[in-house]
């Protein structure tokens, strides 16, 4: 995807995260790398996990379930 657009599988699986995960920011890099990001966390969750990264969506989803919410 040179042109950077995302097809509508990539939006779909996008829409469907952020259903799923509320709270947390998801980013598709132009190098298909999956992020899901959520903070600044307040200071007593600092500790918690604010960044995920996978190859696919499902991966992603797989790790944020890992994570919680």
């Amino acid at each position: 995807m040179s042109s950077g657009r995302r097809s509508p599988s990539d939006v779909r699986a996008l829409d469907a995260l952020r259903a799923d995960f509320p709270g947390w920011r998801f980013i598709l890099s132009n190098r298909r790398r999956w992020w899901a990001l959520r903070g600044p966390l307040p200071p007593d969750r600092i500790n918690e996990v604010d960044a995920c990264d996978a190859d696919t969506p499902a991966e992603l989803r797989t790790a944020l379930g890992e994570v919680g919410q």
